[in-house]
C-alpha cells in the first residue's frame, strides 16, 4: 500500500511543478511591447520599469523607486530616492504615495517572477507629457495577462534551437565522413570521437598491412623456382591475409557508418540545456493512527 501512496504522491508533485512552472514562464505581452495610448490622446506615454531583489518586495520598492525618479525627471520635480524606497517599504498605498509627492502617475499593470538570482518585478505605467502634468488624461488599460507576444517568442526560439542543432549535425557528419571521430569532437565528445578515430586507423592500418603482406606472398608463388611446398605455403598465408584484410576493410567501413550515423545524432554539449529536474518529495501522513511520512521524486521540466 505504501509505495503506491508514493508513486501517487510522486505523479501528483509533478503535476504540481509543471503547473507552476507553466504558470511562472509565461510572460506579458506589455513587457515586450509597451500598448499604445488611445488616438488623439498625447497628455501621457507608457513606460515600462523593472526592479530586481532577493526577495519580492525588495523588487517591488526597486521597481516603484524607479518609476517615480522617471516621473520625477521627466517633469522636474525634485525628490529623494531614499524617502520614496521608505514610503514604499512601509506599505503607504502607491495612489497615495503618488498624492504625497504630487507625481501624477497611473500603474496599469504589474507582473513578478522568481528566477535562479532572486526575483524580478515589471511595472506598466502612464507618465504625463510634458505640459501635462495638470490635465493628463489616462486611459483604461485592463490587458494585463495577454501571452500572444511570449507565446510567439517562445516559437521563434524554438524554431531557432532546432536550425542551430540541424547546423551542428550537418557539420558534424561532414567532418567525420573525412575523418572519424572529428564530428563528435566538434561537439564536445572528445571521448567518443577519439575512440571512433583510433579504432579507424587500427582497422585500415590493419587492413593496408594485411594487404602488403598478401602481395609477398602473392611474388612468393609467382617466382619462377618456387617449389610446391613453398607455393603451396605461400598460396594458404596469402588466403589468410586476404581474410584479414577484408575483415579490417568490412569492420573498417561498418565502424565508420556508424561513426557517421553518431556523429548526427550525438547531443551537442556547446547547445547543452538542462530542461529537467528531478525533486525530492517527503509527505507527512497518519496511517493506522501511527505517523509515517511518504517518499517520492518530483519531477521538475522547464519549458
Amino acid at each position: 500500500m505504501r509505495k503506491y501512496i508514493i508513486v501517487l504522491l510522486a505523479l501528483l508533485t509533478t503535476g504540481l511543478f509543471c503547473q507552476d512552472i507553466v504558470a511562472q514562464s509565461k510572460l506579458p505581452d506589455w513587457i515586450f511591447k509597451k500598448p499604445q495610448r488611445s488616438s488623439g490622446n498625447r497628455t501621457f506615454y507608457y513606460h515600462v520599469e523593472k526592479g530586481r531583489g532577493k526577495t519580492e518586495t525588495e523588487a517591488r520598492n526597486a521597481a516603484y523607486t524607479q518609476a517615480f525618479m522617471q516621473v520625477a525627471l521627466k517633469l522636474g520635480i525634485p525628490l529623494n530616492t531614499e524617502d520614496i524606497s521608505k514610503a514604499i517599504s512601509s506599505g503607504t498605498n502607491v495612489q497615495l504615495l503618488a498624492q504625497r509627492f504630487t507625481i501624477p502617475m497611473n500603474v496599469a499593470c504589474y507582473f513578478s517572477r522568481k528566477d535562479d538570482s532572486g526575483w524580478n518585478y515589471w511595472l506598466l505605467c502612464q507618465i504625463p507629457e510634458l505640459g501635462y502634468a495638470d490635465r493628463v488624461r489616462f486611459d483604461d488599460f485592463t490587458d494585463c495577462y495577454s501571452h500572444h507576444l511570449y507565446d510567439s517568442l517562445i516559437e521563434l526560439k524554438d524554431i531557432r534551437e532546432k536550425e542551430k542543432i540541424r547546423r551542428s549535425n550537418t557539420r558534424a557528419i561532414v567532418a567525420s565522413t573525412f575523418i572519424p571521430g572529428m564530428g563528435q569532437m566538434l561537439k564536445g565528445q572528445g571521448g567518443s570521437g577519439a575512440a571512433f578515430l583510433v579504432s579507424e586507423v587500427a582497422l585500415f592500418g590493419g587492413g593496408t598491412v594485411c594487404y602488403f603482406l598478401g602481395q609477398e606472398q602473392s611474388k612468393i608463388m609467382k617466382a619462377s623456382g618456387s617449389s610446391y611446398q613453398d607455393y603451396t605455403n605461400a598460396k594458404n598465408k596469402k588466403q589468410t591475409w586476404d581474410i584479414a584484410m577484408y575483415t579490417c576493410f568490412g569492420v573498417g567501413a561498418a565502424v565508420h557508418i556508424a561513426n557517421m550515423v553518431q556523429a548526427w545524432y550525438v547531443e551537442d554539449k556547446h547547445l547543452k540545456t538542462t530542461n529537467m529536474a528531478f525533486v525530492p518529495a517527503v509527505i507527512p501522513i497518519n496511517e493506522y493512527s501511527t505517523p509515517s511520512y511518504a517518499m517520492g521524486a518530483g519531477m521538475q521540466i522547464k519549458f
